[in-house]
C-alpha cells in the first residue's frame, strides 16, 4: 500500500482524461473516414472538457479535503491503470470506438467506487460517489452521441 494526498488522485484523473484526449486526437488525424474523424474528434473534445472540469474542481476544492491522505489500494494501483486502457489501435469502425469508450469509463468508475468504499471520511466518500455517478453519465452521453453518429 502507498499513501498519497487526495489532490494527487485528482491530478492523476486529470492526466487520465488528457491522455484519452491525445489518443483520440491522434487517431482522428490518421482517419480517412470522415465519420470516424468526427467521432474521434468529438471524444477528444469531451475528454478535454472532463480534464478542464477536474482542473477547475481542484482549484476550487477545499484545501483540507484535498490535503487529506488516502491509501492507494493494491487492487487499483493508479500507476498501472493506463495499461488497462484500450489503445484503440484497431478502431476501424464506430463499434470499436464505442467499446473503447465504455472500457475507459468503466475503469474510472471502478476506481471511484473503490475509493468511495475505502474513504477515510464522509466527504471523501461523497466526492467519489459523485465522481462515479458523473462518469457513468458521461459514458451514457458519449455512447448516445456516438450511436447517433453511426445511425446517420
Amino acid at each position: 500500500m502507498a499513501f498519497k494526498q487526495l489532490k494527487d488522485v485528482i491530478e492523476w484523473i486529470t492526466e487520465y482524461h488528457e491522455m484519452l484526449e491525445r489518443q483520440y486526437e491522434t487517431l482522428a488525424s490518421r482517419q480517412n473516414n470522415e465519420r470516424m474523424q468526427m467521432a474521434l474528434s468529438f471524444l477528444a473534445s469531451r475528454e478535454h472538457n472532463l480534464a478542464e472540469r477536474m482542473e477547475d474542481f481542484l482549484q476550487d476544492a477545499d484545501d483540507d479535503l484535498m490535503d487529506s491522505w488516502v491509501v492507494d489500494s493494491q487492487e487499483f494501483d493508479l500507476r498501472k491503470i493506463p495499461t488497462r486502457l484500450p489503445a484503440c489501435t484497431g478502431c476501424g469502425d464506430i463499434q470499436d470506438v464505442l467499446k473503447n469508450i465504455l472500457q475507459a469509463h468503466k475503469t474510472l468508475t471502478s476506481m471511484y467506487e473503490l475509493r468511495s468504499s475505502l474513504a477515510q471520511n464522509i466527504r471523501e466518500a461523497a466526492l467519489f460517489r459523485e465522481l462515479a455517478a458523473n462518469q457513468q453519465a458521461e459514458a451514457r452521453l458519449q455512447s448516445r452521441d456516438i450511436g447517433r453518429l453511426e445511425m446517420y
